[in-house]
């Protein structure tokens, strides 16, 4: 989506441009107040305002086990399009490295409740979840550089509309988006000791290397967290194998940052500045662009 495109899903999707619909439990936004050419744009991109879906556990796993034949779909696309998120040139491609994580590990399993979560303890399907969604809204986030890594939902949200967007070819991350994203991995392997999420945010913020707004630096850290990237103190992740959501959640426990507050999570929570990069999991999943550094 380019900018004129964003400014006119930020004007559809404003709180207030949206009525409640009580029978679904679902927010509808209204495109009536989209002028005709507002509207002509957004088709044009074959935007739908309200994709309206009835969600249930079982069938969004099913979904997720078929994208594993999709062929247009791979680790290389898909980083491709993350680094490219992280550079700036496609911030909807952020989502998709933990999305795909989770589909490629996706099997088929009952749901069932963590002891102290109310979601489901392998894909963190919350009972909220088990309702009418809009689809598109999730989608919107998507597009503004935020990570729905967390629930199986947010996986298939993501997913569903990636596949689509593919049709027109992969996405290229630019030189640009490369030399930022390896500047990134520096930075985090450079941190002092005991420097802890929350700090290196700000220093990032900093640093003004990441385009964008505080969102999108979070995700991309969570991002890389969820796939071991970036290690934490509490378990290790990998793409080579599914971790529970409920060891997940479970770890949150064991932190002091997470006490308290809804925003910061693991795994990102878990990482210090001792722990630094992953360079083999880095090198697995990134080795074609990771540059040696002098």
């Amino acid at each position: 989506m380019d900018k004129k495109c964003m400014r006119v899903l930020k004007k559809l999707y404003l709180h207030t441009n949206g009525d409640y619909d009580r029978a679904r439990e679902v927010m509808i936004y209204q495109t009536d107040t989209l002028t005709p050419a507002e509207q002509e744009l957004l088709a044009a991109q074959g935007w739908v305002a309200n994709d309206l879906e009835l969600i249930h556990h079982d069938n969004i796993i099913q979904q997720l086990i078929a994208f594993q034949q999709n062929e247009r779909l791979s680790w290389s696309t898909i980083t491709q399009a993350f680094i490219a998120g992280v550079g700036g040139s496609y911030p909807r491609g952020i989502s998709t490295l933990a999305s795909y994580h989770m589909m490629t590990h996706s099997q088929a399993h009952a749901y069932e409740e963590t002891e102290q979560f109310l979601a489901c303890r392998v894909c963190g399907f919350s009972h909220s979840d088990e309702s009418w969604k809009n689809l598109s809204s999730i989608r919107y986030a998507l597009h503004q550089g935020y990570d729905y890594s967390g629930s199986s939902v947010g996986a298939y949200a993501d997913l569903t509309e990636f596949v689509t967007l593919l049709e027109q070819g992969p996405i290229k991350a630019t030189s640009e988006d490369i030399s930022t994203f390896n500047q990134l991995l520096y930075m985090l392997d450079q941190a002092d000791a005991e420097e802890s999420p929350g700090k290196f945010e700000k220093r990032l913020t900093a640093e003004k290397l990441v385009k964008g707004h505080a969102g999108i630096r979070r995700s991309i850290l969570q991002a890389l967290s969820r796939v071991g990237v970036l290690p934490n103190q509490v378990l290790s992740l990998s793409t080579d194998h599914w971790t529970n959501n409920e060891h997940i959640l479970n770890g949150e426990l064991q932190l002091n940052n997470t006490k308290g507050r809804s925003d910061m999570q693991m795994p990102w929570a878990g990482w210090q500045g001792k722990l630094g990069v992953d360079w083999d999991k880095a090198h697995k999943l990134f080795g074609h662009v990771i540059q040696v550094k002098d």
